[in-house]
């Protein structure tokens, strides 16, 4: 990664994907029991949009810092260049940055037919992010998913994933991955 990017990315602001998500759990569970619109219920609005991504990331660093048994993942949502988000963790007393393009199949309410391949179909449009992670969330039902019959193109991106919640209220999640290296999946449990 060039120096000056790693400047910018040691610039940022990071925050503790679990401290997030679990303040959002507060508000999701009120706006829920609303009367709001399913726009507005699911973070679907262009105002709302910064927050969903945020939520998005943080869902995938806090399944990594947990799938991985690893060190803490925290994240910095900001849209610079191709990518909504970037992470950091420090191992062996290196700090290390990837900056995350999230991605999304769209509930089935927004579109029926959206699929995974197509999503992937699409990232082949990246031709100079070698350190780009691309992150796809499966945002409907996972049952069913089945991450070894995904194809994927020869990409030029660093690390592809896919996560969604495997629980109807999105209390499980599993977390699919890398599909450009050793493909694994594995599940974790939104905070609390």
């Amino acid at each position: 990664m060039a120096n000056d990017r790693t400047r910018a990315f040691a610039k940022l602001k990071y925050r503790d994907p679990r401290a997030v998500l679990v303040d959002l759990r507060r508000l999701e569970a009120t706006v829920a029991a609303s009367d709001a619109s399913f726009a507005v219920k699911n973070l679907r609005t262009r105002e709302l949009r910064p927050l969903r991504e945020l939520r998005e990331a943080c869902v995938f660093c806090y399944g990594m810092t947990e799938c991985t048994g690893g060190p803490k993942f925290l994240v910095a949502h900001t849209e610079e260049q191709d990518y909504d988000a970037v992470a950091t963790w420090n191992v062996d007393d290196c700090q290390n940055f990837a900056p995350i393009q999230i991605k999304e199949v769209v509930p089935h309410k927004v579109n029926p037919v959206a699929s995974v391949q197509e999503v992937i179909a699409g990232l082949q449009k990246y031709v100079n992010s070698e350190d780009l992670t691309v992150a796809i969330h499966l945002n409907r039902t996972v049952r069913g998913f089945n991450a070894a019959e995904i194809v994927v193109p020869p990409l030029k991106v660093a690390a592809l994933w896919i996560f969604g919640a495997i629980a109807a209220d999105q209390s499980r999640w599993a977390i699919w991955g890398n599909f450009l290296d050793v493909l694994e999946g594995r599940e974790f449990t939104y905070p609390s």
